[in-house]
This record gives structure tokens, C-alpha cells and sequence, in this order.
């Protein structure tokens, strides 16, 4: 006969076993796509973008929040392994300029605000360097790669698998869209956070 403290362990472990299938089904709400991405000296590259979601509830209604993103593609000029750039940053621009490659991202909440410091001007970029990325500050970003190359929209259109730069230059079209979305502003502070 099995004493409770033995009793009291299978059972522990069993909830622990049963449950692990529920945890593993719930948050796994990802979206990817190839992107067509137009490079400061004019070459064209595919790039992957893939992005994980939260269902979020704010009282009223409910949806998906992106959390993570990565950026994923292969530069010849930095060797034949694929570059993958993976932050809990929405991704506004991928970029080489003067022979270094650079990313730039934007925190999406306040909770990522916070998670990378507070940054003012509100966007955080990376530099590839040694096959990884290396945060630098924002007086480090290049100039001439200001402007966004990446999807601004926060979810695909329907059905769209590819985006192409002609569905990213109609975009920019939109007079609702902020201009600190389609260019780095150096002056620009979210006043939301």
C-alpha cells in the first residue's frame, strides 16, 4: 500500500504531466512572411519576418498583441549563414551602410519600453558585427538610413504571404500614418509611455 506522502508526489506529477499539453497549445499564436526589402544601394533582398502573439483583453475587447519579432536573411558580403535578428522590438529598418549592416527597432508597449530602458528618441538599433548584433546608441545610427524599408502595419492583410515593395510604397500613401513611422525622427518621444 502506498503511504500519502508517495500518494501526494504521483499525483503532483501526474497534474504536472497532464497539464503540460494545455501550456504547450496556448501561447503559440505566430505569423511569417517573406518581404521584399530595397537596401540603401539599391539591390532588393527577401527578407523573413516572423512574429509571436499575445491574446491581450483590455475590458472591453480582446486581440493580438505581437511580443516577439524576427528578421531573418542572407547578405553575400556577410558570409553564407543566414542572419537572424530576434528582439521583443517592432522592426522599422534593415540596412547596410558604408559596409556595416544595421537594424532598427521601435519597443511596441510600454512594457517594452521599459524592458529597454526608456530610450529617447524612441528607437533602438543594432549593428552586425563578428556574426552578432551589438546594440548601439542612437547617435550611432546612420543618417542616410533614416528612412523605414521594413512593413510599417502591424499585421499582414489578409492572405498576404509575400510582401512586395509595391504593397509597402502604397502603404506609405496612407495620411493616417505618422511620419515618425516612415522616417526616424530624432526629436520624436511617444508621449504614451
Amino acid at each position: 500500500m502506498m503511504n500519502v506522502k508517495e500518494f501526494f508526489k504521483r499525483m503532483a506529477l501526474g497534474l504536472v504531466l497532464t497539464s503540460v499539453p494545455l501550456v504547450g497549445g496556448c501561447g503559440s499564436n505566430t505569423n511569417s512572411w517573406q518581404e521584399e526589402v530595397k537596401l540603401l544601394d539599391g539591390r532588393v533582398i527577401t527578407i523573413t519576418q516572423k512574429r509571436r502573439y499575445e491574446k491581450v483583453y483590455d475590458g472591453q475587447s480582446s486581440g493580438n498583441l505581437a511580443r516577439e519579432f524576427w528578421v531573418a536573411f542572407k547578405l553575400p558580403e556577410f558570409g553564407d549563414q543566414e542572419i537572424t535578428w530576434h528582439e521583443n522590438l517592432f522592426p522599422i529598418i534593415v540596412n547596410v551602410h558604408q559596409g556595416k549592416l544595421y537594424m532598427v527597432g521601435v519597443p511596441w508597449t510600454e512594457l517594452e519600453f521599459r524592458q529597454y530602458g526608456n530610450p529617447k528618441p524612441s528607437y533602438i538599433g543594432y549593428r552586425y558585427e563578428s556574426g552578432q548584433w551589438k546594440r548601439i546608441s542612437f547617435n550611432e545610427i546612420p543618417v542616410p538610413i533614416y528612412d523605414t524599408n521594413l512593413l510599417i502595419a502591424a499585421e499582414l492583410p489578409s492572405k498576404v504571404k509575400r510582401v512586395s515593395l509595391e504593397l509597402k510604397a502604397e502603404e506609405l500613401t496612407n495620411e493616417r500614418l505618422r511620419n515618425n513611422s516612415k522616417r526616424i525622427d530624432p526629436n520624436y518621444v511617444e508621449i504614451n509611455y
